[in-house]
C-alpha cells in the first residue's frame, strides 16, 4: 500500500498540468492582442501623408456632412453637444490616418456639461525650428449653417492640401471646441496645444463673421489689437517689413472674410464655394510665409 501511495502524483503537480495549457492560451492571446495594437500605432505614427490639394468638391463634401448629416454644434442643447461630437469624428477621420495620413493628436480637455471637450490638431513639423510652432485655428462649434461650415472646413481642406509641405517651423492646425473670444481661443491654444519645450511664435486665427460686411468694407475683418498683431498681419497679408515677433507674447490675428457670413451668399451655395477656394489660396500663402 505504501509503495502504491509513493507513485501517485502529488496534488500541486496534477494543478499545474491542467492550468498550464490555459495559461499558455491567455499568454498568446495577451502577447497576440499587444502585438497587433503596437503594430497598429506604429502604422498610426508613420502613415503616408498625402496631399490632395485645394479641391471644390473635398470642399462641398465637408460643407455638406456638416450642415445636412450633423447640423448645429454647440453645448448648450443635446442635439449640439451631438453635433459637436459627430464634427469631432468627422475631423478625426478626414485627416487621419485612413484618409490624409496625418496622426490626429487631442489637447487636455475641459469639462462641461458632463462632458469633457477637447481640441483636435494635426501638424507640419518644421524642419529648422521644430519647436518653434504657429497655430492656425478654427472653432468646429457652429449654428450648423453654410456660412460656419464652409469655415472650419476651409481649415480642414488646408491642412489637407499642405500636407507634404515642409516648412522650417512647425504649422499646427487646431480645430477648438468652443467658439469663444480671439483672446480666449489663444489662451486655450497656448496652455494646452504646446508640448514641453515648444513656444508659440504666431497665431492665424479664422472665425465666421457675426454681421454682413459694411457697405464699402473690404472682404476680410481682422482681430489684431496689439501693435505687433498690426504688423502681423501686414506682414502675412501684403508682405510688411518685419513680422510683428516679439519674446514677450506672440503676434495673434483672428480674421474672418465675406465668404463666412450666413447674410452673404444667400441661396447661393455654388458661387459661395467657389469664392471660398479663391479665400483658401490666400490663406495658404499667409500660412506659407508665417512656417517661413
Amino acid at each position: 500500500m505504501a509503495d502504491t501511495a509513493t507513485q501517485k502524483p502529488p496534488r500541486i503537480y496534477k494543478i499545474l498540468l491542467m492550468t498550464l495549457p490555459v495559461g499558455v492560451v491567455v499568454g498568446t492571446i495577451v502577447f497576440m492582442v499587444m502585438y497587433f495594437y503596437l503594430e497598429r500605432k506604429d502604422e498610426r505614427e508613420h502613415a503616408v501623408i498625402i496631399s490632395h490639394g485645394l479641391r471644390l468638391g473635398d470642399l462641398e463634401d465637408m460643407v455638406g456632412k456638416l450642415t445636412d448629416r450633423i447640423g448645429s454644434r454647440d453645448m448648450e442643447t443635446e442635439a449640439g453637444r451631438g453635433g459637436l461630437r459627430r464634427a469631432a469624428s468627422m475631423i478625426e477621420g478626414g485627416l487621419g490616418p485612413q484618409n490624409v495620413g496625418y496622426p490626429v493628436k487631442k489637447s487636455e480637455g475641459e469639462a462641461a456639461y458632463g462632458l469633457l471637450w477637447k481640441s483636435l490638431s494635426v501638424e507640419l513639423r518644421g524642419e529648422q525650428n521644430p519647436d518653434d510652432v504657429v497655430f492656425v485655428a478654427a472653432s468646429y462649434a457652429g449654428a450648423g449653417d453654410v456660412a460656419d461650415a464652409t469655415c472650419v472646413s476651409t481649415l480642414m481642406m488646408l491642412a489637407s492640401a499642405m500636407a507634404r509641405e515642409k516648412p522650417a517651423q512647425t504649422l499646427r492646425f487646431v480645430f477648438l471646441p468652443m467658439d469663444r473670444a480671439p483672446a480666449e481661443q489663444n489662451r486655450w491654444l497656448t496652455s494646452r496645444c504646446l508640448a514641453a519645450g515648444e513656444r508659440c511664435v504666431g497665431i492665424i486665427g479664422l472665425r465666421t463673421m457675426g454681421k454682413s460686411p459694411e457697405t464699402g468694407a473690404g472682404d476680410w475683418e481682422v482681430v489684431a489689437p496689439a501693435d505687433a498683431d498690426k504688423v502681423w498681419w501686414e506682414y502675412l497679408s501684403k508682405g510688411g517689413p518685419g513680422n510683428g515677433r516679439s519674446a514677450s507674447s506672440p503676434p495673434s490675428v483672428w480674421v474672418t472674410h465675406a465668404v463666412f457670413s450666413p447674410d452673404t451668399w444667400v441661396g447661393q451655395k455654388a458661387d459661395r464655394l467657389e469664392r471660398a477656394l479663391d479665400v483658401a489660396r490666400e490663406i495658404r500663402t499667409w500660412l506659407l510665409k508665417a512656417g517661413g
